[in-house]
């Protein structure tokens, strides 16, 4: 079954420009968006799986699946509440500093740049995270 266009009458035509002009005078375009920090380690949101957050420990050419080619990337850590006895490391102290429950870092893995948006809660740095993942900074 083919997916079917969606057709806008010419006011509704007129309302998305008008919104797209506004946004863009007002610096909220696509091009004024926030920026990752340059060092590693940092926090940042994933988009998929609940905009959990995660420790973007390093940067790295990964395969992307839609498009089928290699593109740029970042290896990260997903940090979650659940406990797992052996794959999930304890986060000590949590990062959080309004969150009394403990978080857990899972293993890494590699996904596109497209799939992060910046962390905007003012979580802090592990000093211990900090030094193993400085190494990666070029």
């Amino acid at each position: 079954m083919s997916k079917k266009k969606r057709r806008y009458t010419p006011q509704q035509v007129h309302i998305i420009r008008k919104k797209k002009v506004i946004a863009a005078a007002e610096g909220k375009s696509a091009s004024n968006k926030k920026e990752f920090p340059k060092r590693f380690p940092f926090w940042a949101r994933l988009k998929i799986s609940k905009n959990r957050p995660t420790l973007v420990i390093d940067e790295t050419e990964v395969l992307d699946k839609k498009k089928n080619k290699t593109v740029d990337g970042f290896v990260h850590r997903e940090v979650i509440h659940t406990e797992k006895p052996k794959d999930y490391e304890k986060v000590v102290p949590n990062p959080d500093p309004n969150d009394p429950a403990p978080m857990y870092l899972k293993r890494p893995r590699k996904l596109p740049k497209t799939l992060f948006k910046p962390h905007e809660d003012g979580w802090t740095m592990p000093e211990d995270l900090r030094k193993r993942y400085e190494k990666n900074n070029k």
